[in-house]
């Protein structure tokens, strides 16, 4: 009779062959491309032979669809958890820059393959991006706009552009990094360069969107309303002979 343990191995082994076939077929894709990219050379680089596939996916484009699936699954799941949680909105929003910046600083291939599918209109995975990209971008923009209801963000600022344009601002920075190594030398995912592009951006967003809070618009306010001695002379200043 067999042992009670061996089918759980056999189960354990196929999703452990199946989680290994996604991350070293989300590599190649990223490296090479869909069209660069063969089902012999995923197979070769998992190490089982190309028929051996089929057991877990009847074809290359099954395959590159479920690397873009898991890829968005993560992301929604990374973005959902910050902008649902408890903190303010301004801190919220500070934690969600810098989580998407280490998130994709953290799966450099995440970037490059979500960007080919941007600029790729007749690219394998345009129907998935119609499917994951307007919830991704559904969540941002209900959290900017309740935050524009409740007093914390700038109504004029459109929950869409902004959005757009934070896209840009994060996805953009690790799709050129190669260009600037190639073209200045410069790295720009070492942890020093990470730690300031967060920075940055979290204070354009800042700038952008929120309304100050009441103790930094007293503190502006005070500061315009004092004179500055440089520009004022005190009294018999102004007589001193030069």
């Amino acid at each position: 009779m067999p042992r009670a343990t061996s089918k759980i191995v056999e189960i354990h082994r196929g999703a452990d062959t199946r989680d290994r076939l996604l991350r070293t077929a989300q590599s190649l894709f990223a490296e090479r491309g869909y069209r660069g990219t063969s089902l012999r050379d995923i197979s070769a680089r998992v190490g089982i032979k190309a028929p051996s596939l089929l057991h877990h996916f009847n074809s290359k484009e099954q395959i590159y669809l479920a690397v873009l699936d898991r890829i968005f699954v993560r992301m929604e799941d990374a973005v959902g958890s910050v902008l649902m949680g408890r903190e303010g909105y301004h801190e919220r929003a500070r934690m969600a820059v810098a989580g998407a910046i280490d998130f994709l600083a953290a799966r450099s291939d995440y970037a490059r393959l979500i960007w080919n599918e941007f600029i790729d209109e007749k690219g394998i995975g345009r129907q998935m991006l119609k499917r994951r990209i307007p919830p991704l971008y559904a969540m941002g923009q209900n959290f900017v706009f309740h935050g524009q209801r409740d007093g914390a963000f700038r109504r004029a600022v459109e929950p869409f552009q902004f959005i757009m344009s934070l896209n840009s601002l994060i996805l953009g920075y690790f799709t050129t990094a190669t260009m600037a190594r190639r073209l200045w030398n410069i790295n720009l995912v070492d942890r020093a360069s990470i730690a300031s592009r967060k920075r940055h951006v979290i204070d354009l967003v800042e700038q952008t969107l929120f309304v100050r809070e009441p103790r930094e618009a007293a503190e502006a306010n005070l500061a315009k309303a004092e004179p500055d001695p440089r520009s004022h002379p005190l009294p018999g200043e102004g007589n001193r002979p030069q």
